[in-house]
Formats: C-alpha cells, structure tokens, sequence
C-alpha cells in the first residue's frame, strides 16, 4: 500500500465517534499506529482527541505491522483475522508501550481506534440490524439446586426453557455463565425440540464459590477433572437420563473431554468452537495477567469483544463485553488455563466412541479453532472416528451471544442430525442387544 492518509479527515472522523470518546475518558497521551510508510499519532488530553499528525514525539502505545498486514487490513475483503485488534495481533499486528498504564486499562478504546481507523482507511464491515426476534417467547425460569462435586458443596444456578424430550446442558465460555444462552433459551426451535439448562458453575454469574473451600486465601485454578465432576454432578442432581451438552469455548473443550471421559453419562456432544488439543500462545504468554490486581480489570473484557464476529448486530456484540465485565476476577484467567493447556485430546481422545454418541464440532467462520487445520476444529475430525466438524459462515467465537438469529439459522439443522444420529445409534444398540 502507498497511498497517504487525509489527516485532517481522519481526525474529524475519529473524534466525531462518541464511542472512541468514552473508552479513551481521562486518557493523556499518544496513541501510535504505525504503517510502512506512514506513521500517525493521534492525541489525547484527559480523554479528548487533540490531534492527529504524523508521528513527532514518544507514544505511550503503538499498534503496527507489516505492508502484507495493512494492505489486506484496507482492501475491501480483508478475510478473517483483520476484523479487531484482538484478531489482528493473532495474524501479525503488535501492541507495544506501557502496558499496565495504557495497553491494559483502555483495552476498549485501543480496539475501538484501530477500528475507527480501519473503517476509515479500508472499507467498513456492515453489521447486522439489531432485532429481538425471540421476544415472545423469552420465558426461561431460573433456579437453583445444591451440587456435591469435588468433596464441595455448591448452590448451583441455572435457567431451563423449552418442552422437548431431549434434555440439553449448556456451558458457557472462560469465566462467563449462563446468560450467554439467553437467546437459544428463548427460541422456539430449540424449546419444541429440547428441554434447555443453562447453568452457571461454581465461581460463576450467580453460583457463589462452593461452602468448604477458602476461595479467598487462593487463586481459582480448575483442572480438567475438576470442570468434569461438576458437570456430571450437576447432570446427575438435575437427574437428566442421556441429557445432550453442548458448551462454547471453554465449553467446547469441556464437551470433547466429557466425550473422552464420561461418554456413558451424556447422549451427544457439542462442542462450539472447541480444540483437539492447545491453541498455540507467545512465548512466555501466561494467564497471570489477568489475575494480577495492578493489571485492569478492562483488559480481558475488551479482548473478548474484539472476538465478536464483525458482522454481528453492535448491541449483541457489546452484551459479550458487559457479561465479562460483571463477572469475579481472576475466574477468566482459571477456565482459560483449562483451554489453553489442560485440554489434550491426544491424552485421551482414544476414548471417544463417536459412532455410538455423536461428537460434533461447530466452529464460526472468524474463529482460530475452524481453520487452524493441525490443532484446531479440523484436527477433531481427522483425528476421532466418527467425529464431524462443521465451520458455520459469518459467526464468531461468541455466535450464541453476539449473532443469535445467525446462530439459530447454524445451529438448529445441526442439531437434527445430531438427534437422528443419536437415535439411529441408539436404536442398532438396542437391536443388537435383542
């Protein structure tokens, strides 16, 4: 790329976004992003945009990359991985400066700018109207039930709807709870075909930490078994028979593992953006940072945002962020441990019988797990008999949150062939038996 940037127009466009305003509020300094042949910094004094030059003086942060990056950045397809700065560090764009003072507390406006400035300089990403379609039929009831897990007892929340036959388990992703599901809860498909709990698991949304256990003198650090126990438990003190899971993110591992480990208990499983095994991090990476007290509360939330699908309606994707942010430090940081290194399904993905309970994995066009083909989505199905993997067009990692009618659309004939293969495997069990 070698056109030249119209400062002046970018500043009127970057300082007419209210957004941009509010998440940069109290900020003083330089914001720098850096192209190859161009380097633009843009001012802030206590949260208002002074200017925007080129670069002259020291920047308290600079996003930059490479002309490969940029040039598929701004053209009008960039493809997956240029959608957020979260994804775009993914694919070869760095944020360097005060982390602690800057990088981690205005996460949110760090975002937002590389978008204003990408909308801008490319062609923007048209998102979806916002519509409640699901309205009417919006009657999840909540409550609660005590669960005896891990020599533990919890008060366990949930919200079931629907009066199908087959009972579904829902898990939802690192550090969130169940108000992700709020819409599949709410959609009628779903409710004729399935009988829906989403719960929330100790630590999180409105399950309080477990009596016995003195949360308080330790960090939150859940193994693989220890997630399990507790989603047997809670299926067993519900006394769902064969119930379906399906869980997102840290939910999708969790759904391969129960596979793996408990296939006995459960009648299929989901899995909705899940791994075969680690989904590769820098070097060095570690989930500390977001258990580190001096470290913002802001900065996961904010990442997690820019793991919406660009495309989904702004109120939906905005939801995700406020879930994150209402949830008890250092909970993310636990459940992302589990995704990032205790799940391996080359440990124990020899157990999984996918040809007697289906294992499906269902991963959105914008997320790594659907085209990172050696250790994501695909690998599952390359490597387990009987698995499927099935890429769903236009979603991202938070689809059962951001994009509820997209997800519907995905999801929903899915699901019946999970159902008919589940009850065709059920039925040869039981001929054979005969």
């Amino acid at each position: 790329m070698n056109s030249t940037i119209n400062l002046d127009a970018l500043k009127e466009v970057a300082s007419s976004d209210r957004e941009l305003a509010y998440k940069m509020r109290a900020m003083s300094g330089v914001v720098r992003i850096e192209l190859p042949s161009q380097a633009i910094d843009f001012e802030f004094d206590n949260g208002r945009l002074v200017t925007v030059r080129e670069a002259e003086s020291t920047a308290a942060v600079t996003i930059s990359a490479g002309e490969d990056f940029w040039t598929k950045a701004l053209s009008a397809n960039p493809g997956r991985g240029y959608e957020s700065l979260t994804m775009a560090m993914q694919v070869g764009a760095t944020v360097e400066g005060d982390f602690a003072g800057v990088i981690a507390p205005y996460q949110p406006g760090l975002q937002r700018l590389y978008r204003v400035f990408v909308d801008y300089a490319g062609t923007p990403v048209p998102r979806a109207p916002y519509s409640n379609p699901f309205r009417d039929t919006d009657n999840a009831v909540g409550r609660y039930v005590y669960v005896t897990a891990n020599d533990a007892e919890a008060r366990i929340y949930y919200e079931t709807a629907g009066n199908g036959p087959i009972p579904l388990l829902l898990q939802a992703t690192a550090g969130a709870d169940g108000r992700q599901y709020r819409h599949l809860l709410a959609d009628p498909a779903m409710q004729s075909r399935f009988t829906m709990y989403a719960y929330d698991l100790p630590f999180h949304g409105k399950s309080l930490p477990p009596t016995g256990v003195r949360w308080w003198e330790q960090a939150y650090l859940p193994g693989r078994e220890y997630l399990e126990n507790w989603v047997v438990a809670i299926a067993d003190a519900l006394k769902l028979d064969q119930p379906y899971f399906m869980g997102c993110s840290v939910g999708g591992q969790l759904a391969l593992d129960l596979a793996a480990d408990h296939g006995d208990r459960f009648g299929a499983f989901v899995s909705l953006n899940g791994w075969y095994d680690n989904p590769g991090v820098p070097e060095g990476y570690s989930n500390d940072l977001f258990r580190t007290p001096s470290i913002s509360a802001e900065y996961a939330p904010a990442l997690n945002f820019g793991a919406t699908a660009p495309s989904a309606p702004e109120e939906y994707a905005h939801e995700v962020y406020f879930i994150y942010r209402s949830n008890f430090p250092g909970i993310y940081a636990g459940d992302n441990d589990y995704f990032m290194y205790e799940h391996n399904l080359a440990v124990n993905g020899h157990n999984i019988d996918a040809r007697r309970k289906p294992v499906y994995v269902i991963a959105g066009e914008y997320d790594p797990a659907s085209f990172d083909q050696e250790h994501g989505g695909p690998a599952v199905e390359a490597k387990i008999d009987g698995a499927v993997f099935i890429e769903t067009p236009r979603l991202g990692h938070f689809a059962i949150s951001d994009d509820p009618i997209g997800f519907s659309e995905a999801i929903v004939p899915i699901l019946d062939k999970v159902i008919a293969q589940a009850q065709a495997s059920k039925a040869d069990r039981t001929e054979a038996q005969r």
